[in-house]
């Protein structure tokens, strides 16, 4: 006699809903956002401008910018828990804060990732904040 158990399992299927795609005259946006069971928990862009490529993915649950990389003739920086794996040029940052600040109009990774950028810029400086010797004698 066979006795079998009768396991349910629930599927809950995550999926990127594509939301919009611009492409003109050598710029490329794609952002697309995450849904998990039919709600949206997380945004994903994409930018592209001729040597400039720049992604980032956001959790709207937990409003957390979970993943961020910048690339300029094929050298990349990826961000993880809000610090880049390698130094990032000043000219790099400001050019990934430009685009992202014009898709800040319409997504939230974009915001975030401009918050981590705008703090990146702020540590390119040489000089520690610790380091008192670059101040001028009173």
């Amino acid at each position: 006699m066979y006795i079998g158990i009768l396991a349910l399992t629930v599927d809950v299927y995550v999926s990127e809903i594509p939301v919009v795609l611009i492409r003109r005259r050598g710029l490329v946006v794609k952002k697309s956002v995450i849904e998990r069971g039919g709600s949206p928990v997380g945004e994903y862009i994409y930018v592209k401008r001729g040597l400039f490529e720049a992604e980032a993915e956001y959790d709207l649950e937990d409003g957390v910018l979970y993943y961020l990389q910048v690339c300029w003739l094929g050298t990349c920086a990826v961000w993880y828990d809000g610090e880049p794996d390698r130094p990032v040029p000043p000219h790099l940052a400001r050019r990934a804060l430009a685009y992202f600040g014009e898709l800040a109009k319409f997504s939230h990774a974009a915001v975030a990732a401009m918050r981590v950028l705008t703090s990146s810029l702020g540590h390119s400086s040489p000089l520690s904040t610790s380091d008192l010797t670059h101040r001028q004698p009173q």
